[in-house]
């Protein structure tokens, strides 16, 4: 398939019929009672949906979107001790002036949720048959008691109504999946499970909260493509909430960008992306990797952070952010209106293109210079033609899994296959595959996490192979640092960042005392943490500020290789800007080795120097970014660039706008 076909846009599908809107928000404000004040978690937000339309919930972590979803189906309420004013009616019925009781016979019978994490959502107790038909209520019934009191001929029906959703949704061999429990799924046909699992009662309205998030590009691409068809074919109203400008251009009718708890645009996805209104809409857009677009100077990502429900800002919540700020946005809080002659509506006092030509946080970094591909050359010995020596070297190496079960039905499963490659200092190196291609795998045998079956690893001067690490293991933990992909989920939640920080040094230097804790602020500082954070778990501190501290932690011992594992896949794109920015410049600081991995095609292509791409176990093709984006060599590397979401050309015509960004 060609690249970009996969975008379909509004704009060419064919004419809906209009209908009366089935989700009317009208001035919609939650409110969240803390021990200090009440403070507004998302104000007077009014949008609708009609049915058979997606509408695309857009903004960065912590600008309401999953309040707002959470609000639509009342759970947010059984989380937090929250009061809503406004309204929510679906198909003519105020569903906040409904008791818990009555809210329980619309949850799943006339709205369908799927959330981003289906793993966490789907029972690991119970198989796949007994969900679906748990979630199955025939024409009428009111509640889910109903459903759970099904007879054999109800049974029946739910089967087949199941086994019918398992197909529609991509898993033809419905019975082995009907049979399965969540944990025997990959990460795809769980959250095919989850839509047909939403589905199940025919319910009027889909919400989806980030569901393709956490998925590779081809997955996504398929689950992104039936997600469309499904929906179409029902035709159930969604809302799609995504911090994805690429996933929106491919699934939106319309777009509605949220900042702060505020609605600032919305409007037809075409319009949209060809003349965002808002500064915050323009900025997210530029923040969107593009393949064929090198960035090795640093991605464009927005200053500063969204403001806390707390944080008192007069005028527009965006103006300390934005370049384009005038008198009247720090004063004054725009409303939404018309923007000129199209259906756009957005708050907006200084609407417009930005004319300033974009730089970057990277924009002066000094990455070229002498040795290879423009990559800066770090000390060590020198190969005979004078390029610098690896500091990586992986050859040959195999990781070999045994299946569970008995001893006559265990299997071998090859997680890795004679991968053999090089990373010379100072390269950053991009690994991409599907779920399942082995690229985590080699990447925990190279920090010796995992021992190879076969093979060897040989970095700086340390050798291992299939034994493991011989002598001088914490010489060599010094020398190589994972940083994971969930840091929540890698931080002590015990421990205090200082402590998190100090941890290793206090392993792997002689480091102690006033010194130790010299180290630890000079290390926040270089991570672009204020020293305030330093007494707080990581439970306390937003996604891109806890991989921060994961990247603190992990150069503290002075490494010469960083092992990245997927470590910005679950930021929105302005903060995975910021991350990216901020390895790249430790990279040029302190002459850093960074093997990358991801499935994020854009970013890598990006901002690497050269990218290896995994199959099944085996690295089936290494080259430069532009190489692989002009002639891909595999086929297997042409489909993932044709399955990589992206923006429409018009999306992309607008000037960087540097007064935004950083």
């Amino acid at each position: 398939m060609p690249r970009g076909e996969a975008c379909t846009l509004p704009a060419v599908l064919p004419p809906r019929v209009r209908f009366v809107p089935l989700l009317e928000l009208s001035d919609l404000t939650i409110h969240l009672h803390t021990d200090e004040a009440e403070v507004a978690l998302v104000r007077e937000l009014s949008f609708t949906v009609e049915s058979g339309e997606t509408l695309c919930v857009v903004g960065e972590s912590g600008s309401g979107k999953s309040v707002t979803a959470m609000s639509i189906i009342r759970l947010l309420e059984f989380t937090a001790p929250v009061r809503t004013s406004g309204s929510i009616a679906l198909a003519g019925t105020d569903l906040t002036r409904l008791s818990a009781q009555q809210m329980r016979a619309w949850r799943g019978a006339r709205i369908g949720m799927i959330f981003q994490e289906a793993l966490d959502s789907l029972n690991p107790s119970k198989r796949i048959d007994a969900q679906l038909v748990e979630a199955y209520r025939p024409e009428g019934a009111a509640s889910h008691s109903i459903a759970q009191r099904l007879g054999k001929a109800g049974r029946a029906q739910a089967l087949q109504r199941a086994r019918g959703l398992l197909a529609e949704v991509g898993l033809p061999d419905t019975e082995r999946i009907l049979a399965s429990y969540p944990h025997q799924l990959s990460g795809g046909m769980q959250q095919r499970v989850m839509i047909a699992l939403a589905l199940m009662s025919n319910p009027q309205l889909l919400i989806a909260d980030e569901p393709t998030t956490a998925l590779d590009v081809t997955t996504q691409a398929e689950i992104l493509k039936m997600f469309r068809r499904v929906q179409r074919d029902h035709r159930t109203a969604c809302v799609f909430i995504t911090h994805d400008m690429a996933v929106a251009a491919e699934i939106a009718d319309r777009i509605a960008v949220v900042y702060a708890g505020r609605l600032v645009e919305v409007g037809p996805t075409a319009q949209v992306l060809a003349s965002p209104a808002h500064r915050y809409t323009r900025a997210l857009l530029e923040c969107v990797p593009r393949i064929g677009v090198r960035q090795t100077d640093g991605l464009p990502s927005i200053r500063g952070a969204v403001p806390g429900p707390a944080d008192e800002i007069p005028g527009c919540r965006f103006a300390p952010r934005c370049g384009f700020a005038v008198e009247r946005c720090r004063t004054v809080e725009p409303t939404l209106a018309p923007q000129g002659s199209g259906s756009v509506r957005a708050a907006c006092w200084n609407p417009g293109a930005g004319a300033v030509p974009f730089a970057g946080a990277g924009a002066g970094l000094a990455l070229a210079g002498p040795g290879f591909d423009g990559v800066p050359a770090g000390g060590g010995a020198h190969a005979p033609d004078g390029t610098p020596a690896p500091i990586l070297a992986i050859d040959r190496v195999s990781k070999i899994f045994a299946s569970p079960g008995g001893a006559l039905r265990r299997t071998a499963v090859k997680a890795v296959d004679d991968v053999s490659l090089a990373i010379r200092p100072g390269e950053f190196f991009g690994l991409v595959g599907e779920s399942g291609s082995g690229k985590t795998t080699l990447g925990r045998i190279v920090t010796a996490l995992e021992r190879p079956s076969d093979g060897s690893i040989r970095l700086g001067a340390h050798t291992f192979g299939p034994k493991g690490l011989t002598g001088r293991d914490r010489e060599f933990r010094r020398l190589v640092q994972p940083v994971f992909q969930d840091p929540l989920a890698s931080l002590d939640p015990r421990y205090t960042v200082a402590e998190i920080v100090a941890e290793p040094l206090r392993e792997l230097t002689a480091l102690r005392g006033h010194g130790l804790a010299q180290r630890v602020a000079g290390l926040m500082a270089e991570v672009g943490l204020a020293q305030a954070l330093l007494e707080r778990r990581p439970s306390q501190l937003s996604g891109g500020q806890r991989q921060r501290v994961a990247i603190a932690r992990a150069i503290a011992p002075e490494p010469a290789l960083l092992v990245a594992d997927e470590p910005t896949s679950a930021l929105d794109v302005s903060v995975q800007g910021q991350v990216i920015n901020l390895l790249l410049e430790l990279r040029r600081r302190r002459k850093l080795s960074i093997l990358f991995i991801t499935h994020n095609l854009s970013l890598i292509l990006c901002v690497a120097d050269r990218v290896g791409v995994m199959q099944a176990g085996r690295l089936i093709e290494v080259d430069s970014p532009d190489a692989i984006t002009r002639r891909p060599a595999h086929a297997y590397t042409q489909a993932l660039l044709s399955a990589n979401p992206v923006l429409p050309d018009y999306a992309t015509a607008p000037a960087r706008s540097a007064a935004n960004l950083t």
